[in-house]
Formats: structure tokens, sequence, C-alpha cells
């Protein structure tokens, strides 16, 4: 598990420094999303969110910490990734990640469980 724990969080450490060394690629799938109109904040000031949403979701996921809470904000999340992205590619690749945290939060709930 800590592999599949390492490499969720090498993902969301990519995308967190995309968002904010290279946001163009997130912006215009923003901008290109129905998911613009509904932004309370403009598309630049949610890349920034995007970006400090990722990175720590990559340091507690890689430190190990909160994961019963944490890895089901980042699996909430990649669900709101694959509604923006609607590409039966992007969306696959994000279930694959998606499937990542999955198996992490059964893993941490079981260990919790088994601990109580």
């Amino acid at each position: 598990m800590k592999i599949i724990r390492w490499g969720l969080s090498l993902v969301f450490l990519a995308n967190g420094l995309t968002a904010f060394f290279a946001p163009q690629e997130f912006r215009e799938l923003l901008e290109a999303s129905f998911v613009s109109h509904w932004l309370p904040l403009s598309v630049s000031a949610f890349l920034i969110i995007i970006g400090i949403n990722d990175l720590l979701l990559a340091l507690l996921i890689l430190f190990n910490k909160y994961q019963k809470y944490i890895l089901v904000w980042a699996m909430l999340w990649l669900i709101g990734v694959m509604i923006v992205t609607q590409d039966i590619i992007g969306v696959l690749e994000h279930l694959g990640f998606f499937s990542m945290a999955l198996a992490l939060w059964v893993s941490a709930y079981t260990n919790f469980a088994a601990q109580k």
C-alpha cells in the first residue's frame, strides 16, 4: 500500500505544481467546461485553489496523515475532475487515481476499525 500512497501523492504533487507553474492546461479545461459559469470567483483564482488543494493532498497522503478523511476528500475531488473533464480518456485516467485512493481508504478504514 505504501507504493500506491507514494504514487497517488506524486499525482497530486504534479497537478499542484502544474496549477502554479503551467496553469494554461487547467485554464483551458476550466474555461471550456460548464463549471466555469458556476465558479463564484475567476478561473485564475480557482487555479490557486487547485494548486493549494493538490499540494496539501500530496503532502497529507505522502505523510499518511488523517488518511480516513483526506482520502475521502481526494476521491470527491477526483470525481469533480472527472465531471469537469468529460473526456473518456481523461475520465479513465482519473478513475485509475480514484481507484488508488479508494484502495488506500479501504486499507486505512479497515486498519482503523481493527484498532478499536
